[in-house]
C-alpha cells in the first residue's frame, strides 16, 4: 500500500510539473500532546504524507494510536503555479465529500503549519484538496 501511495504521489507530481496543475504536499501528523489553537511545533509522534491538488483527492489513515489526543497538517507547495493556491481543504473521509473539517490557508507563503487540533476526527480517512482559482477551486470550473 505504501509503494501504491508513492507511486500515486510521484505521478501527481509529474503530471503537475508537465501539465501546469498546482501541487502540495500535505503532512497529516499525529500529537500526543500540543497547544490546542497554537501552532503545532515540534516532531509530532506519526506523520503520515499525502499529495493535494485540486483535481484529485488524496487521502491518509486516521491513526487510532491510544496516545494520540491531537492533529494538525502541514502544507508545502511544490509547483510554481500552486503559488496561485489559497490552501488546503481536509475531510474526514475518504472521498473529498460531504462538509470539510478544516481549511490549512498557505497566506500567501510557501509553507503552512496548522493550528493544533483536538482529537475531533472519526476513524477512517481525512482526504485532501488543494483550493486554487481557476484549477476546480473556489472561482474555477469545478469549484466549490
Amino acid at each position: 500500500m505504501h509503494f501504491s501511495k508513492t507511486l500515486t504521489s510521484v505521478a501527481a507530481l509529474a503530471l503537475g510539473a508537465h501539465a501546469g496543475l498546482p501541487v502540495a504536499s500535505v503532512e497529516f501528523q499525529s500529537w500526543e500532546s500540543c497547544d490546542v489553537g497554537a501552532p503545532a511545533v515540534g516532531e509530532p509522534k506519526f506523520k503520515t504524507d499525502a499529495t493535494a491538488t485540486p483535481l484529485t483527492c488524496d487521502k491518509a489513515l486516521v491513526n487510532r494510536d491510544w496516545s494520540i489526543d491531537f492533529y494538525s497538517f502541514k502544507a508545502h507547495l511544490d509547483t510554481k503555479d500552486a503559488l496561485l493556491c489559497s490552501g488546503v481543504t481536509v475531510w474526514n473521509d475518504d472521498s473529498c465529500s460531504g462538509e470539510p473539517v478544516y481549511f490549512l490557508p498557505f497566506h500567501g507563503e510557501p509553507v503552512a503549519q496548522g493550528q493544533c487540533l483536538p482529537d475531533i476526527l472519526d476513524p477512517g480517512y481525512v482526504s485532501f484538496k488543494l483550493e486554487c482559482f481557476g484549477h476546480g477551486g473556489p472561482g474555477g470550473p469545478g469549484g466549490h
